[in-house]
């Protein structure tokens, strides 16, 4: 049985490692302002099919929250966009159908959501024709990312289950 405690620690647990991944992926070059891998999100999903998708989308947030504030982009355009897609790839893998989906599927829902928001904020805010090209590399992108993530999360989610006796009932 889960304890609150266990449910606190683990959820603070998964915020400071996808703020810590969220922070280090800053740093990888990327062809476009806001086309990263997207790596913190294993940890959305780890919350999201550990304690349910509440808790994942407050550790997207909380991960796009306090990322931000070390990166000193808080309340630019790249945190509304991280934001923006944040919370409607935590909303997308809530409500996908986990009986008929496994969660790599799930993920590259949520990747796929996730892209979508920000390309729909981008044209929004920069306004350019231009931008319709890049929607197809883009799309490609996340699902590729979608699948490493999904994947990464499954493992991790094994190895707690195995390790840890709180976790074992999930």
């Amino acid at each position: 049985m889960v304890t609150k405690n266990t449910r606190i620690t683990t959820l603070a647990l998964l915020i400071a490692m996808a703020v810590a991944l969220h922070w280090a992926e800053s740093f990888i070059p990327r062809p476009a302002p806001f086309l990263r891998i997207g790596l913190a999100n294993i940890f959305t999903m780890c919350a999201l099919y550990l304690f349910g998708g509440l808790w994942g989308i407050l550790v997207a947030s909380s991960r796009v929250i306090i990322g931000s504030l070390l990166t000193g982009s808080l309340f630019t355009p790249s945190f509304f966009f991280s934001f923006g897609g944040g919370i409607a790839a935590g909303i997308t893998m809530w409500i996908m159908p986990k009986k008929i989906f496994s969660m790599t599927g799930v993920s590259v829902a949520g990747a796929l959501s996730h892209m979508s928001v920000q390309i729909i904020l981008a044209m929004l805010l920069i306004r350019h024709r231009a931008l319709i090209h890049i929607v197809p590399l883009f799309l490609v992108v996340s699902v590729i990312t979608g699948i490493v993530n999904g994947y990464c999360a499954s493992i991790i989610l094994k190895v707690a289950r195995e390790r840890s006796p709180y976790l074992k009932s999930f």
